[in-house]
């Protein structure tokens, strides 16, 4: 016999672990937006059952994995949401933050078994008590704050309130047949954990039928070929015993019959009606048919189903149906495959290159191979690319409970918009703009809006507005954060500037003096508060959108409004260029920042202060020559010899002067300071067909090192 090694079983155990941890912060956040998006009015017959479903989920994932603190808590929730359903309770708007805060303990409890962090039990007996007030005293309890204050003890699973009214007592003997799929043990599901379970509720005898096949070289070791007759003696209902077989067997593979008034419904075996003590008797019988559904004995429905329309999800772990259209794939290997077609693609433009230099007459079926071999390869890192987009809307979800809980701490009224929420963006950068996105909205929440009273002395309607929207620009993504505040205040702005000694001065655009808040340390707050006033975010948020090679822009008008405007490339894989030559040398320029290219006539070039400017249809752009940045010797150092490639970011322009151009790429960037260091004016490295490297350029960056060198110069 084989034994698995134990290291195995434990890899496999952290594997599911992490799934189920994935799938219930899903569940929350899922439960935390519909919540939200209540604001005070009433779940209709959807959203609660949906709510309902993610509590009901957690709790049989918590099972699965033997998550028993966090069963205690989804259980009491589940049963009130259940009564809910049922119109036993009426819903209050109070009821949103008695959910949210259960969401928030279930969540700590979630942390706790991921990450190892602590858990406060205060916290998660409190609001079980609160949940099973509400429970006991219906909508009345929730809405008086003191019913939140409870003496309760714990008995058994439930807690209690010691002045509530004692609960039905009566005692339910249930005679119960299940036959488990085969597969039963394959999905890993423990027959002798469930039997625990029921156990806890009551007294149990178990008897277990055992079919064996006769003929042993087609027997399936690893197969369930066991059935059971389970008779319970308990004082709960039809309803808990099911729960406990909800993620193992369906409807028809389980009978539960009440005979508490009645003899046995079964009538097979006198001894399986007594219950004096709790025992196993397993019975072997070859003769015996395979365990099958078709069990004698009457079936008492239970209420099972999740939707108006009767149908119910597969058993958790179980073969999923024709439904199912994706699997959970881990990043890093996500990771690992766009690094593999990456190198994919080098190779493909080697061999491309090599053939270039073959007899196109002689070599026709070669040629036309790798036109092919070009467009599968494209295809295929377009395909691996998109595995990697998730839509922005993850992070806008977050958003709506952080307004809403901000906005009863500051006493204003605040609505959050959400436009464009499934765009898409690299996963890498959706999980890096979070805590940026975090900091502007605060600010927005504290410094941008005015308070009610404010709002209407100006003319405005009390209630505030902030929007978050996204969107698609070429290859890049925009993210702006807007809303209809004060806007900043240009002199309170310079006045803090000059107390902290930056460098600033009243002759300043309007753009540049809006920037001086990304310094570090830099606060126009009164005064410092838990929300912000001490000087750190705004450069935070500055030098994590520079991180992701993106660009932070603020416009604002007073009285109206300020927009924040975050610009990120789509992906930080993957890009298409245009390759040029400077020198010896090649770069890449990012062809969605590219507007055109020309070779200028000596009357449309003019100096300025000693610097090249270049006259484009009347405007004069800057000239900035990439030999010089990057101290390169070049041949053609008068732009009348070069070629010019005019860029555009975010309508700021210039012109690059390069020797001549080569050709068009879709390039896998590499990075730079994993494999050298940071190197100014570029955004990575990409290896060409011919083996060499070559720098991408970074337009922004690159339109920052000329403003520079035109101040030191």
């Amino acid at each position: 016999m084989n034994h698995q090694d134990p290291t195995v079983l434990e890899i496999n155990t952290a594997r599911f672990n992490r799934m189920f941890f994935e799938e219930c912060s899903e569940h929350l956040a899922e439960m935390e937006r519909i919540l939200v998006s209540l604001d005070d009015g009433e779940p209709d017959d959807e959203q609660l059952d949906a709510i309902f479903r993610a509590a009901h989920s957690i709790k049989g994932g918590a099972g699965m994995f033997g998550f028993q603190d966090m069963i205690l808590v989804t259980h009491v929730l589940e049963s009130l949401l259940d009564k809910m359903r049922n119109n036993e309770i009426t819903f209050s708007p109070s009821m949103i933050d008695l959910f949210l805060e259960a969401g928030d303990v279930i969540s700590m409890q979630l942390s706790g078994h991921r990450d190892g962090s602590e858990v406060n039990q205060e916290a998660v007996d409190l609001i079980r008590g609160k949940l099973q007030l509400v429970i006991e005293g219906g909508t009345a309890a929730v809405k008086s704050e003191s019913a939140f204050l409870p003496a309760y003890v714990h008995q058994g699973n439930i807690v209690t309130d010691c002045n509530a009214p004692s609960a039905d007592t009566t005692v339910h003997r249930y005679e119960l047949t299940f036959a488990p799929d085969p597969d039963t043990f394959k999905r890993g599901v423990r027959l002798d954990n469930l039997l625990a379970d029921l156990e806890e509720l009551g007294m149990l005898t178990a008897h277990a039928q055992v079919s064996v096949p006769g003929d042993f070289s087609t027997f399936d070791p690893e197969g369930c070929i066991t059935s059971w007759r389970l008779c319970l003696e308990t004082s709960v209902g039809e309803a808990d015993i099911r729960e406990i077989f909800e993620f193992v067997a369906d409807e028809d593979q389980l009978q539960v019959l009440d005979v508490t008034d009645g003899a046995s419904a079964t009538g097979e075996n006198a001894e399986y009606g007594e219950t004096a003590q709790c025992g196993l008797r397993i019975e072997e019988d070859s003769s015996a048919p395979a365990a099958s559904a078709d069990h004698p004995g009457t079936v008492t429905a239970g209420r099972r189903a999740y939707d108006k329309n009767g149908t119910t999800p597969a058993a958790y772990g179980r073969r999923a149906g024709d439904a199912e259209s994706s699997i959970r794939v881990g990043v890093t290997k996500v990771d690992q495959l766009i690094n593999q077609v990456g190198e994919l693609v080098i190779t493909q433009l080697m061999l491309s290159q090599t053939a270039a230099k073959l007899d196109p007459v002689l070599y026709e079926n070669l040629h036309r191979s790798l036109l092919q071999l070009e467009r599968n390869t494209r295809d295929l890192q377009q395909s691996v690319m998109s595995m990697r987009l998730v839509p922005i809307g993850i992070v806008f979800s977050r958003f709506p409970r952080l307004v809403r809980e901000l906005a009863a701490k500051l006493g204003k009224q605040v609505e959050l918009k959400t436009i464009g929420d499934m765009t898409e963006l690299d996963k890498g950068l959706i999980e890096k703009i979070t805590d940026p996105l975090t900091h502007l909205v605060r600010n927005c929440m504290d410094h941008g809006l005015e308070t009610p009273d404010a709002r209407i002395a100006a003319g405005k309607r009390p209630g505030g507005t902030i929007t978050l929207r996204a969107s698609q620009l070429g290859s890049r993504i925009v993210i702006d954060v807007i809303d209809d505040g004060a806007g900043l205040n240009r002199d309170k702005i310079l006045k803090k500037a000059a107390e902290r000694g930056i460098q600033a001065s009243d002759s300043m655009i309007d753009e540049d003096v809006w920037h001086l808040i990304f310094s570090p340390g830099f606060s126009t707050a009164d005064a410092i508060t838990d929300i912000s006033g001490r000087g750190v975010g705004m450069d935070v948020v500055l030098r994590n959108v520079q991180s992701m090679n993106g660009r932070v822009d603020i416009s604002s008008d007073p009285g109206k409004g300020t927009r924040i405007t975050i610009s990120l490339p789509l992906t930080l894989a993957i890009l298409d260029g245009l390759s040029v030559a400077v020198g010896k040398e090649k770069f890449i320029i990012p062809l969605n920042s590219i507007i055109e290219s020309l070779q200028p006539t000596v009357e449309n070039l003019k100096t300025v202060n000693g610097k090249h400017v270049v006259n484009i249809r009347g405007d004069y752009l800057p000239i900035i020559p990439l030999y010089e940045l990057f101290n390169i010797d070049s041949l053609l150092k008068e732009p009348e010899k070069g070629v010019l490639i005019l860029i555009d970011v975010d309508g700021e322009k210039a012109a690059v002067l390069v020797d001549a151009l080569l050709d068009e790429h879709q390039v896998v960037i590499k990075s730079m300071e994993t494999n050298y260091r940071k190197v100014d004016g570029t955004a990575g490295a990409t290896i060409l067909g011919d083996g060499r490297v070559a720098l991408i350029l970074d337009v922004n960056s690159l339109l920052q090192m000329r403003k520079q060198n035109m101040a030191n110069s």
